[in-house]
């Protein structure tokens, strides 16, 4: 791949930002929108954090941006986030440097403004390993019977209520917060609920918030959920469920969650594009089968933006330490060695026993991605010993899932 030094790689103004919005839907397959669409899609422009964009001439040619969040690691702290989204490039115009350039921009103004971890979901797997992201988090996709796996065992007591259009942006985000408990979750801003509440607040589709309250009067957990009837043959008529979240303060609240949904009348099937691999509710039910994984993906990538802020803002459980050095081939202050043991992290002047690159350091950050693993597959190198001290100390239960796609 050679570096096209013509293209420009600017921030986007904003009369610039529908030509990026259209240049980026041609790269990920979609049309350029019209004047009526644009107009709905405009805000979330504009809210974006910073804009991207590569120009060649007065033709905008590729765009990456990114919005603000904190991600929620290990131990409980929340690091502030640069989430990457909206990245294409024109066919026209890959394999010239364009996406790598644009990416650097955007990682060094979020370094600059303090970000400690950039997170993304990749639309191709293969492509951002080599600017320092690491697959840190799985999801899966499932389908499941509610006749098959009711009831649900070990849910937690309380009541479930329905909350009404004027109760759902006062509600439901003060109990995600609550309930977003796993390595990998985001916080959510007032945009983000804009979004994923907009078809329930809106209305014209059968979709609801259902919160459980715990006998004490605490809402712990919430479901969101649409419903549809599908007429097929007078003998096999039936609602299909889309659930969009699920999130309770503890499995039995969970469990609580699931418990409801496969009790509403008339349903056929739930269908559920994004769940944790461990998902509890798989040992809580009569019947497995009731509970298909369709696919396995990968939901979460990450890139630590400052290492040595990331290392220490996070937990490791007890046990012996590991010595673990560093190369970020972008940013020279990340690379070193780092000693790791359940007092915390911190940069040390001795030999290393691991020796990782930025991206299997990312990859393993978040505590669901096995040293083992990587030194299996030549993405570490060290010792197995040092590798089995390292699982030890970052593995984490339950595993990453972050929930929001962005």
């Amino acid at each position: 791949m050679s570096i096209d030094s013509s293209i420009d790689i600017r921030i986007t103004a904003e009369h610039e930002l529908r030509a990026a919005a259209d240049t980026t839907r041609i790269a990920l397959l979609f049309p350029p929108v019209d004047d009526a669409e644009w107009e709905k899609w405009k805000p979330g422009w504009e809210r974006e954090h910073l804009s991207v964009s590569a120009w060649d001439g007065e033709r905008c040619v590729g765009h990456a941006g990114s919005f603000e969040f904190e991600t929620l690691v290990p131990g409980g702290a929340w690091l502030p986030t640069s989430g990457v989204t909206r990245v294409g490039v024109l066919p026209t115009h890959i394999r010239r440097g364009v996406l790598t350039r644009m990416i650097r921009r955007l990682l060094d103004d979020h370094r600059d403004a303090g970000k400690v971890i950039a997170s993304l979901r990749a639309s191709e797997a293969p492509i951002y390993g080599r600017f320092g992201f690491g697959l840190a988090g799985e999801a899966v996709a499932v389908a499941v019977d509610p006749a098959r796996v009711r009831p649900v065992r070990g849910a937690a007591p309380g009541s479930m209520r329905l909350l009404a259009k004027d109760e759902l942006l006062k509600v439901t985000p003060g109990v995600y917060r609550r309930c977003a408990h796993r390595p990998g979750a985001i916080a959510r801003s007032d945009f983000f609920w804009s979004r994923v509440l907009k078809s329930t607040i809106e209305g014209g589709s059968a979709s609801f918030v259902a919160v459980h309250t715990s006998p004490d009067g605490v809402d712990d957990g919430y479901v969101l959920y649409s419903i549809a009837w599908e007429e097929q043959s007078l003998a096999d008529n039936g609602g299909v469920c889309t659930l969009v979240d699920l999130f309770g303060a503890s499995p039995e609240v969970e469990l609580a969650l699931w418990d409801y949904m496969v009790h509403l009348s008339l349903i056929r099937s739930i269908e559920v594009e994004n769940r944790p691999i461990d998902d509890q509710v798989r040992n809580a039910v009569p019947d497995r089968r009731g509970y298909q994984v369709r696919r396995r993906w990968d939901e979460q990538w990450v890139r630590l933006l400052r290492v040595e802020e990331a290392l220490t803002a996070r937990s490791f459980a007890d046990g012996p330490s590991v010595t673990i050095a560093v190369d970020d081939p972008w940013y020279a202050d990340n690379c070193g060695t780092f000693h790791l043991g359940a007092a915390g992290a911190r940069r040390v002047d001795e030999p290393a026993e691991l020796h990782a690159p930025i991206a299997a350091l990312s990859a393993a950050y978040l505590g669901s991605v096995s040293w083992r693993d990587l030194l299996l597959v030549g993405g570490v190198t060290g010792s197995a010993d040092a590798a089995a001290r390292a699982d030890a100390l970052f593995t984490t239960h339950p595993t990453t899932w972050s929930g929001t796609f962005f």
